[in-house]
């Protein structure tokens, strides 16, 4: 059995035993609902339901109020899920969602916006989901194998892991490993079109590549309530992407070798203060991430550039927590923390190339954000509330070491959080809620840089020295009627300094476009979403929801003004089927219409997928083929002055899978405890 173990997902629990409590004491529970809403957003039990049956976690959250699931994203009330954890774990690959069986949900606690204590650059909810304890086990986990079919590439996606939960006595072990191989090809054409461009291109994208994860976590409980945790996380990648293009029989291809290593440590000690619940918590991280590149360009079959990079980052963070509970109904919450980043990029042109435009510049990146908060979360009559502030600095540092030039910006705010919900009705199960929270986002450090990153033979990207961090201000809404079963909601937001990714013509190659992040004047965008949740037959639950999103341009971006109203809409059908016998499946409908922004156009997508899965041996056993029949894939527009440039995916999107899960439990009847990293690498990208 402990051959078969290999440990995959994530797993458990939250700051404390008092933290959990302090929470409690601000819900209020819907009669005959599994919900409970609370001044942040709720909290819904899972156990038993047919929705958690026979599907992974991802798939299991798209069924719930309020959240949806778009390109491998989630976002809550339209808002992009800053966080997902899982039994505490913050996960930094939402795919591994898909490798936790749905059974194993107990709770899922979701959060409109990002709580004071956490970064003000985080302004999305949080998702945190709880996995059942098995009746009895001093040890718990699952183990999953994965294999997918596509049209395009045959098999691909590969993939096997598992998680582990162990407890002897007083010492907490928790280990989660996933090893996969990927394969993908894609096909697509693009078009260059102005007064004097048109050009037709036919290209092929293939990539492979390898993946590995490993998180191990140890925690000692100590007799007077203190515990001693630390976790070593390291995965690595090795994609080796290649990219075809055909103009008028003349080939020219970008090949690429990556090899990524991530490391991170962390430690953290927690100690209760008094048996009225008050609480400190001290946590130390440290996260590497390196890795080498290799790029040959070639022209005809012929070599005529290469290059080598290096990237290494180098992320820590010190962060203390006081939790003080006043009275039964006030609690309060306060903490600093303090990140420092520091990253450098080193190139070298092994060959140089008239024709791809390479960086040679060698950069050094800092960046020093030190924050410190208060909340405070308390109820008056039947209206529940939580209110926050955050203090938080931003100093950036570029270092162009050619030419020896340094550079410095410093942005600070102050971010308040409101966040109110109150119940209402004879039985207590319609609640109105209103939010406000403001933001600064992390330094785009990864975007202030003069790397340059080819996405095709015609197409690259640039960093921006000068780039600053936005922010902004939110306002949320939401009503919800009948046990949650009917949800609507309003979003109003106001950026400053947003960062938006402009598209120019190259000089030297006028058949060659790149895209450079700017930071454009302040934009507000506002939005509407309604869904309806229902259960019309005992086999049968669906969720069918919409989105709106209006934006009112007024901004001009290379000499060009837009001033015009724009549009996006999101439409999503889910469907679960739950049948006797240990049968069910799902059929999952989404589209999106053309929608405009600014000097892009993105035009319209729709998917149908599904999932038929059967479980053996009391659930412990499942094998489920996971499949799409049907689809459009992307097509955009982006405009350069006169210029504009149209690509589309042509690769078909059908596919089919199969899966196996097992899950496995024995021993004592235990609780785990579990410490894992607090830090993310984010980067900068523009959206093709």
């Amino acid at each position: 059995m402990k051959k078969l173990i290999l440990i995959l997902a994530t797993t458990f629990a939250s700051l404390s035993s008092h933290a959990q409590k302090e929470h409690q004491l601000h819900e209020v529970t819907v009669v005959a609902s599994r919900t409970t809403n609370n001044a942040e957003g709720y909290t819904t039990n899972l156990r038993g339901t047919d929705i958690a049956k026979g599907k992974p976690a991802g798939d299991v959250l798209a069924f719930l109020p309020n959240i949806s699931r778009e390109n491998g994203l989630f976002k809550i009330n339209g808002l992009e899920a800053s966080e997902v954890y899982v039994d505490g774990v913050k996960l930094s690959d939402l795919s591994e969602l898909n490798n936790i069986p749905g059974e194993m949900i107990d709770k899922v606690q979701v959060k409109y916006l990002a709580g004071a204590d956490q970064n003000a650059a985080i302004s999305g909810g949080t998702i945190m989901i709880s996995l059942r304890r098995p009746p009895e086990g001093g040890y718990y986990g699952s183990v999953m194998a994965n294999a997918d079919w596509y049209h395009s590439c045959g098999f691909g996606n590969e993939s096997a892991g598992g998680m582990i939960n162990y407890r002897y006595k007083n010492l907490s072990l928790y280990d989660n490993l996933y090893v996969g191989s990927a394969k993908s090809k894609e096909n697509s054409e693009q078009w260059l079109n102005g007064p004097d461009l048109h050009t037709y291109l036919a290209e092929t994208t293939k990539s492979k590549c390898f993946e590995f994860r490993n998180r191990l976590s140890m925690t000692q409980q100590f007799r007077s309530g203190a515990q001693l945790g630390g976790s070593y996380l390291i995965a690595t990648s090795r994609p080796r992407p290649s990219s075809f293009s055909i103009l008028e029989n003349y080939m020219s291809a970008i090949e690429r070798r990556i090899n990524t290593v991530t490391q991170e440590g962390t430690l953290k000690f927690h100690l209760p203060l008094n048996r009225k619940g008050a609480a400190m918590e001290l946590t130390a991280d440290y996260l590497n991430r390196h890795s080498n590149e290799y790029t040959d360009y070639s022209a005809d079959n012929d070599v005529v550039g290469a290059t080598y990079s290096k990237d290494n980052l180098n992320l820590w963070k010190f962060k203390a927590d006081f939790l003080y509970r006043r009275s039964r109904r006030l609690s309060w919450k306060f903490g600093a923390c303090a990140q420092w980043i520091s990253s450098t990029f080193t190139p070298s042109a092994i060959i140089e190339s008239d024709r791809f435009r390479v960086s040679s510049t060698p950069t050094a990146t800092t960046g020093f954000t030190p924050s410190v908060y208060a909340s405070a979360q308390s109820m008056v009559w039947k209206l529940r509330f939580s209110v926050g502030i955050n203090w938080q600095l931003n100093r950036i540092g570029y270092h162009d070491q050619q030419a020896d030039i340094m550079s410095h910006n410093t942005q600070w705010a102050i971010n308040p959080t409101v966040q109110v919900m109150m119940p209402f009705g004879a039985e207590m199960n319609h609640a109105v809620m209103l939010n406000y929270k403001r933001t600064l986002s992390d330094i785009p450090y990864t975007a202030i840089s003069s790397v340059v990153n080819w996405d095709d033979p015609y197409n690259y990207t640039v960093g921006n020295p000068d780039l600053k961090a936005q922010s902004a201000d939110m306002v949320m809404a939401g009503l919800s009627l009948f046990s949650n079963k009917i949800n609507i909601t309003a979003l109003y937001a106001h950026s400053h300094d947003r960062i938006y990714w402009q598209t120019f013509q190259s000089a030297e190659n006028p058949d060659v476009f790149y895209t450079k992040p700017v930071n454009i004047s302040g934009q507000g965008v506002c939005g509407i979403g309604a869904e309806w949740i229902e259960s019309p037959l005992k086999w049968w639950k669906f969720k069918l929801s919409g989105r709106i999103e209006i934006t009112p341009e007024h901004t001009t971006i290379g000499e060009i003004h837009y001033g015009r109203t724009r549009m996006k809409e999101y439409f999503y059908f889910n469907n679960n089927f739950s049948i006797s016998n240990g049968w069910g499946g799902m059929l999952n409908f989404n589209f999106e219409p053309t929608y405009r922004t600014l000097d892009r156009t993105y035009h319209a997508v729709y998917n149908v997928n599904g999932r038929i899965h059967k479980s053996f041996l009391c659930d412990n056993l499942q094998v489920a083929i996971n499949f799409t029949p049907v689809g459009n894939r992307r097509k955009l527009d982006r405009c350069a002055g006169t210029n504009k440039v149209t690509y589309k995916y042509t690769t078909p999107v059908q596919y089919v899978g199969l899966s196996l899960t097992w899950n496995f439990a024995g021993g004592k009847r235990v609780d785990v405890d579990v410490v894992d990293g607090i830090q993310d690498y984010r980067e900068t990208k523009d959206n093709r």
